[in-house]
């Protein structure tokens, strides 16, 4: 059995060194892209890469495992050969990804990804694009790395031979099982509570190095899975002509009339991100008196308090996309999981980086999660700090440090950082299994719905309000904007229904802070934004252009159109001040969910489907 395991060793690490190699190769070739670059982050790329690497080679062992299992129990030569033939169509596809990425990357400027697959339809294109000199380099290379790795793979790697135990018929299952379980949580990247995704190798502000450290093999399988089917517009209504006219015509104003509502310009701005904090939480929002979040409730006498603000989708990854680039979820697919698509993005935080503000992101979790670190490093913040950047003697749940352990380490931080600054705190204890501290008071009403993600919200509140307490008595309190938003809808005791519609959708949005003019303080803003909005808005408050920024609005215009769009089940939400639809696919038959005035029924069908297919068919062409 010694030999079985160090035989799997052996694999594992023949894979790590094709993948060094791989990456090497591929910054040799693009070593222009490289002038500039500290060589000291260079070399970082592959410690940065060693996660993914694992993941790829715990896949490339399914089979192998399988067969050294059956070497436990037989001497045959055919499963000798039979690994060989197996590592060679390993190498082989993993060949092809490397040269094929390296093929590409001068046209794309990004890795290989599920487009490959519509030009394999008419493989004649790409042989005709590629010079003679880069196909023969191509097939020279893949030439000499699959003869040598082969050679390595059959005199280091499969030799000595496994031989067949004793007991086999115990031992080999039990050796299956071990390794295959080893296996599997080498493919999802460890125990941790979020599978592992392209972000896991994300370390630098240069793409040409995080596009090295991400594996090729990974990305392009991850790619396969999730957007084999994105080759055609799947939600055309109309004519593009007629969409793209009535998308302009809803993004039409007449007058530009924004509203100051900021004593001064330059000023600092933190954005509280609340996790799942629905706008039932909030009782000015709901009109009863459930007493969950008393401290936002303080707040609201010292800012404007928004009671039609919707998220755009319903996960976190999408709400941070949304707000920071003012990109609409689209139904199916999250962008952030298209790295090849974040440089046509706008970024908030770049914006104001080039107006001189230090710019940061604070999350207690794991930003792996929906390739949220990949995302925040495209839009260039200077700071960006996790679980993992953090002292491990703080106290940590399943999904990483607690909202009261954040409101120290995000104030602190603050306190050091260079002014104007643009921070986001995003907070975590609100989040299942909801395993915060109970340390702080808990609903008196024990029969709500969702009692324990209620507890959690008042947990959160809790530290809200001692973060401002704290907050207050800091020199740059005085000179800062805060904005206090909810990432996304979630189940409540008031509704417990689909996440199809705008009830569920509806999330808290409070602007506060002295730098707000006193006429503002404590007043209400009712009309209809979502969180596509808010980069646009906050831009235009402080007199910096925002035209990139072309599917949002500026919440202060008072000449705009006001509506919210939210993405659903191949689908979407539409709402205006006369009316909205909610209309999305099920298994089993298409809905329609209408409020308002039917005489309106038409114009929003029409418009929201052609909001939708201009946004799909932007999201395509990117």
């Amino acid at each position: 059995m010694k030999r079985f395991w160090i035989t799997l060793l052996k694999i594992y690490a023949f894979w790590l060194l094709f993948f060094a190699l791989s990456k090497t190769i591929f910054l040799c070739f693009y070593h222009h892209l490289l002038v500039g670059i500290d060589f000291a982050e260079i070399l970082r790329t592959y410690p940065a890469s060693w996660r993914l690497d694992t993941a790829t080679a715990c896949y490339f062992s399914v089979l192998p495992i399988l067969l050294c299992t059956l070497q436990l129990c037989m001497k045959k030569k055919i499963l000798y050969y039979l690994q060989m033939i197996i590592c060679g169509i390993e190498l082989l596809i993993a060949n092809l990804v490397l040269f094929g990425e390296i093929g590409v990357y001068k046209e794309w400027l990004t890795k290989l990804n599920y487009k490959i697959f519509l030009y394999l339809k008419h493989p004649s294109e790409i042989i005709q694009t590629a010079s003679s000199s880069e196909l023969f380099l191509s097939i020279i290379g893949i030439g000499i790395l699959m003869v040598l790795f082969l050679w390595f793979y059959r005199i280091f790697v499969l030799r000595p031979e496994i031989s067949p135990v004793h007991k086999c018929l115990l031992k080999a299952p039990l050796c299956f099982c071990l390794a295959g379980g080893l296996c599997f949580l080498g493919m999802r990247g460890g125990t941790n509570a979020i599978p592992i995704t392209q972000s896991a190798a994300y370390f630098s502000k240069h793409n040409i190095l995080n596009d090295a450290a991400v594996n090729p093999v990974f990305n392009l399988m991850i790619h396969y899975i999730n957007f084999k089917n994105v080759d055609r517009n799947k939600f055309h209504f109309m004519d593009s002509e007629q969409a793209q006219q009535i998308f302009n015509q809803i993004h039409a104003i007449e007058k530009d009339s924004n509203i100051s509502i900021l004593k001064t310009k330059d000023i600092n701005i933190v954005v509280i991100l609340l996790e799942s904090w629905s706008a039932d939480l909030i009782d000015h929002l709901t009109g009863r008196n459930d007493s969950i979040t008393p401290n936002f409730q303080q707040l609201e006498q010292e800012g404007i308090l928004f009671t039609n603000m919707y998220a755009n989708g319903h996960r976190s990854q999408q709400a941070i996309c949304s707000i920071l680039s003012g990109f609409p979820s689209v139904p199916i697919y999250d962008i952030t999981d298209n790295q090849e698509k974040y440089g046509n993005l706008p970024s908030l935080a770049d914006k104001l980086n080039q107006s001189g503000y230090a710019t940061s992101f604070y999350f207690g979790g794991n930003l792996d999660y929906g390739n949220i670190r990949a995302f925040l490093l495209h839009c260039n913040f200077d700071k960006i700090v996790e679980d993992k950047n953090i002292s491990d003697k703080l106290p940590r749940g399943k999904l990483g440090i607690q909202d009261q352990y954040m409101t120290d380490i995000h104030l602190q931080s603050l306190s050091q950082t260079q002014q104007p600054f643009f921070s986001i705190w995003f907070t975590v204890s609100t989040h299942s299994p909801y395993d915060y501290p109970h340390n702080t008071p808990e609903v008196t009403n024990k029969d709500l719905e969702n009692l324990v993600y209620l507890n959690s919200a008042k947990y959160c509140d809790y530290w809200i309000g001692k973060y401002f307490e704290k907050a207050r008595k800091e020199p740059w309190y005085d000179n800062t904007l805060f904005i206090l938003l909810g990432d996304h809808g979630h189940p409540t005791h008031l509704q417990q229904q689909s996440a199809m519609n705008f009830n569920y959708q509806r999330v808290p949005m409070l602007w506060i802070g002295n730098v707000i003019k006193d006429e503002y303080k404590g007043t209400i803003n009712a009309n209809i934004c979502s969180h596509i909005d808010l980069s646009k808005s906050i831009l235009s408050q402080l007199n910096i252009d925002n035209t990139e920024f072309i599917f949002g609005r500026n919440i202060y215009n008072m000449n705009r159109r006001p509506f919210a769009f939210f993405e659903a089940l191949e689908g979407f939400g539409y709402k205006t001040p006369q009316a909205s639809l909610v209309q999305f696919k099920t298994e089993s038959n298409a809905v329609q969910n209408f409020e308002g005035d039917s005489v309106y029924f038409d114009t929003i069908k029409q418009e929201g489907e052609a909001f939708l297919q201009y946004l799909y068919q932007t999201y395509m062409d990117y």
